[in-house]
């Protein structure tokens, strides 16, 4: 399913982009879902309308305060349409074995992520905490520059993997702090653009965050994450090889081609 180029992208960058065929039907249930987790006051065809309060699975603040980004979470992982979009989509599921070879199927996506417009600026990096290899984005619609694209630090996970005590675990060392000011000063982040059905594969170790939205429209999307069990089996160890429970092709990769 990936090609060598999108592989070696992936060792390099932490990241590939790819596009998978996505039915209108999943992609219109996904936006109309959307706006009925919305307060009653957002209106789809008014943006102007698309402020004030939000509550979603994280917290209720607004949309301002919150620089535009939603998190629809638990309420809808038990909706299967949604876990076939990623978790059960053959091209991604295959994908992902390129990279992992052997994947498990997840328990559950993560839900669905829209991104609301805001007031310009600039988005913060993150690394997630959770044990995961790949994580994925998958576009549910058009996403053009400054719309709220997924943003990376590129090659950042080779980086901020050695301020972790282990593999996969959340167990920062000290250093984590001052190594991820470290790459948002050094690195120019990259926002992803991409047209509906566009889907992000990027390493569980790199610094991401949700772009900045200021067009009228809403960036929808929707993410997922992939793990084998080698690599649960090595989690809570030192990370002595970073892609050792990787695919045979990753593992080749990272015992050929230097960092740069």
């Amino acid at each position: 399913m990936l090609s060598d180029e999108q592989l070696q992208s992936f060792w390099a960058l932490g990241y590939c982009v790819a596009h998978v065929p996505v039915q209108r039907e999943s992609v219109e249930r996904a936006t109309t879902t959307v706006w009925e987790l919305s307060p009653p006051s957002f209106d789809p065809s008014n943006p102007k309308s698309w402020t004030g309060l939000f509550k979603d699975c994280c917290k209720t603040q607004t949309i301002k305060d919150r620089f535009g980004r939603v998190k629809f979470r638990e309420c809808l992982r038990r909706e299967q349409w949604l876990y076939d979009l990623t978790a059960g989509n053959a091209d991604i599921v295959a994908a992902v074995g390129d990279l992992i070879e052997d994947p498990l199927a997840p328990e559950y996506v993560r839900g669905l992520y829209p991104v609301f417009p805001t007031r310009p600026g600039t988005a913060a990096g993150h690394c997630d905490r959770h044990k995961f290899q790949v994580g994925v984005v998958l576009y549910l619609s058009h996403v053009v520059s400054r719309g709220g694209g997924f943003t990376v630090w590129p090659a950042s996970h080779h980086i901020m993997a050695k301020h972790q005590a282990t593999l996969g675990s959340d167990d920062r060392l000290p250093s984590f702090g001052a190594a991820l000011a470290q790459v948002q000063a050094t690195i120019q982040p990259v926002e992803l653009s991409g047209s509906t059905g566009t889907v992000v594969f990027w390493h569980h170790r790199l610094v991401h965050a949700a772009g900045i939205n200021t067009r009228n429209t809403v960036r929808h999307a929707t993410l997922c994450d992939f793990k084998n069990t080698q690599f649960l089996a090595a989690a809570d160890r030192p990370a002595e090889d970073l892609w050792a429970t990787w695919s045979p092709r990753m593992a080749q990769l990272s015992s050929t081609v230097a960092v740069v």
